[in-house]
């Protein structure tokens, strides 16, 4: 392999960007329904913007900003396990440094469709929820010390992964271990 595969998108600022932008549009409305009042817009805009960044983007940062690598050294990826990596991430994405795993380290690793996974959502289980334009797949990485589940729907380049890559990517996996 020539060059390193990543999948998935990487943080950046745009979560931040549109906290503001969301909080700043909250603020005008209240504002222009409130106009003797304009503190009572600024709190309302900041606390918007506070819910948004402390509550919504940490639910769905795995979802939408999952980057992860493999290239030579091993397996590099965005370790979102808690709250303040979450909040970190969001507030500072630059900051960021992605968590390895070693190939020695990895006992072994599976490639499954989303159709294969149990759903832990939902008390009946069941599939998750597929999108209609492609289908998702997972690398699942067992190490000493955990599991590690990684996205494999989109490249780094917003392309569908295709079958041919995660071809590449399970050879590649299996000359290493």
């Amino acid at each position: 392999m020539d060059r390193e595969l990543s999948f998935e998108r990487k943080i950046s600022f745009e979560p931040l960007l549109i906290s503001i932008f969301f909080g700043s549009v909250v603020a005008i409305i209240v504002y222009t329904i409130f106009p003797m009042v304009p503190i009572f817009a600024l709190i309302i805009g900041i606390l918007v913007f506070g819910i948004d960044n402390l509550v919504i983007f940490p639910r769905s940062l795995e979802k939408f900003y999952d980057y992860w690598s493999i290239d030579k050294t091993g397996i590099y990826y965005s370790d979102y396990d808690t709250w303040s990596k979450q909040l970190l991430a969001i507030f500072l994405p630059m900051s960021r440094q992605l968590k390895r795993i070693p190939f020695e380290q990895i006992k072994s690793f599976a490639i499954v469709d989303g159709e294969n996974i149990m759903n832990t959502q939902v008390p009946d289980g069941g599939k998750l929820n597929n999108p209609l334009a492609r289908k998702t797949h997972y690398l699942i990485i067992s190490t000493v010390n955990k599991k590690v589940c990684l996205h494999c729907a989109w490249t780094s380049d917003n392309l569908p992964v295709s079958a041919d890559e995660l071809k590449r990517l399970i050879s590649f996996l299996n000359s290493k271990m």
